[in-house]
């Protein structure tokens, strides 16, 4: 799954997402529910084994009972919440979740749960976490799959792949010396190491003026760590969902409600 050559003076990786929909299926271009429709997988990467799904349930991997729409942020509630972390085994998941009206986009029907799952193998989000957090700013929606779509294609393909350019550590280095985000996204990681707990630090948009924004930013903090951190697999990053999971959790909620300043 990944390489070791280099272009220019980046190193560069290959990194493979397997995905699973879940949610319903939908139809037109309004992308609205059939009557008939339930909810299920609606697809699938081959090369996921089917007894795994119960592992990738939103609620399950957002630490919650149960995934109501009050969760969402307010501002996020069209494209979704965001949630990455380590997954089962030595996996990685990455999520967008939300829910939408049965009659469409901009309908005002009964709303559905409608989400999109990335699996990667845990050491390619811990060795290439910026890289992993771009390509998911800009290519991870939670879309409906079309009734019309032939589901031995939905459920046949192959993963996704990126070839993806490693950031220069020094570059890295004073971007997190220069930006005021910087002191206070470290400092969360060096005290989980302290203190063994539960830490969350909470960002909105007087701090970042989008989601995207917010990623690109804790990729470089991420990209900082070293592999032997020794409580990597407990970081979460969440945008959009009032909801910390346990660990240590970077958040953005753009409507800034439950947020703390990053002064804090």
């Amino acid at each position: 799954m990944r390489t070791g050559s280099t272009v220019g003076d980046a190193e560069t990786a290959v990194i493979s997402f397997y995905r699973l929909h879940y949610g319903k299926l939908a139809e037109g271009h309004a992308l609205s529910v059939p009557a008939t429709a339930g909810y299920g997988v609606t697809r699938r990467s081959r090369e996921l084994d089917p007894a795994y799904d119960r592992r990738l349930s939103p609620s399950l991997l957002m630490g919650l009972r149960r995934f109501e729409p009050d969760f969402v942020d307010e501002a996020a509630r069209r494209a979704g919440c965001f949630l990455a972390r380590a997954g089962a085994g030595g996996s990685a998941v990455m999520m967008r979740a939300r829910f939408r009206p049965e009659d469409g986009e901009d309908g005002h029907g009964r709303l559905h749960q409608q989400s999109a799952i990335w699996v990667a193998a845990f050491d390619d989000w811990r060795q290439n976490p910026a890289a992993c957090l771009a390509v998911a700013a800009g290519e991870l929606k939670a879309t409906p799959d079309l009734v019309s779509e032939d589901e031995s294609a939905r459920f046949g393909e192959g993963p996704l792949r990126w070839r993806v350019a490693r950031p220069d550590p020094v570059a890295v280095r004073r971007v997190l010396e220069r930006a005021r985000w910087g002191a206070a996204m470290l400092e969360v990681f060096a005290r989980g190491v302290e203190t063994g707990g539960d830490l969350t630090l909470d960002f909105d948009a007087a701090d970042f003026a989008g989601e995207s924004d917010f990623l690109a930013a804790v990729g470089f903090a991420l990209q900082f760590l070293p592999g032997d951190y020794p409580r990597w697999r407990e970081i979460s990053i969440v945008s959009g969902l009032r909801h910390a999971p346990t660990g240590l959790c970077l958040r953005y909620l753009p409507s800034g409600r439950q947020a703390t300043p990053v002064a804090a």
